[in-house]
């Protein structure tokens, strides 16, 4: 009798301890993991970078810094960093004031989780008659605020050699 009562304890005590270590948050964790669709992601970031080429090429700068989120950073070449929405959009303005060429992006690759994304992305300047100004290649980073994917890091060079 007194061995199967210490069968049955050491059964007990083993069951609560594989099922007493189980740590739910872990759990829900690899579910929220398991559950993000960067098919999904990039298509929603392929989106946001029509909605920016569209408002470059209107001359929107309004709508175009809309596509940062306000602490974003512009980090354009051969020159300072750009620093909140505000001033993204008055930068862009001055551009937009002096003449811009017509804008194209295309998105390449896009990786991270729900929190936040990089993109490696294509662009390209084009005059009027379709003649190429200039191209080159981005990395962003983009973080979720107010439901959407806006940029929050924006970095981009020229694939043509520095004017000398």
């Amino acid at each position: 009798m007194k061995k199967n009562q210490c069968i049955t304890i050491i059964l007990m005590v083993a069951l609560l301890a594989i099922f007493g270590c189980k740590n739910p948050e872990a759990n829900a964790t690899d579910n929220a993991v398991e559950k993000f669709d960067l098919a999904a992601a990039k298509t929603s970031i392929e989106a946001r970078s029509k909605i920016f080429a569209e408002a470059l090429n209107k001359k929107d700068s309004v709508g175009l810094a809309n596509c940062y989120t306000n602490d974003g950073k512009f980090m354009q070449p051969n020159d300072k960093t750009v620093s909140g929405r505000e001033n993204i959009q008055k930068l862009f303005g001055q551009w937009m004031k002096s003449g811009m060429p017509q804008f194209s992006i295309k998105t390449i690759e896009v990786w991270g989780d729900e929190n936040v994304l990089a993109a490696e992305e294509e662009w390209t300047f084009s005059d009027k008659d379709g003649k190429v100004v200039d191209t080159g290649k981005s990395i962003e980073v983009f973080k979720m605020e107010d439901g959407v994917w806006k940029l929050h890091r924006d970095c981009y060079n020229s694939d043509f050699p520095c004017p000398k």
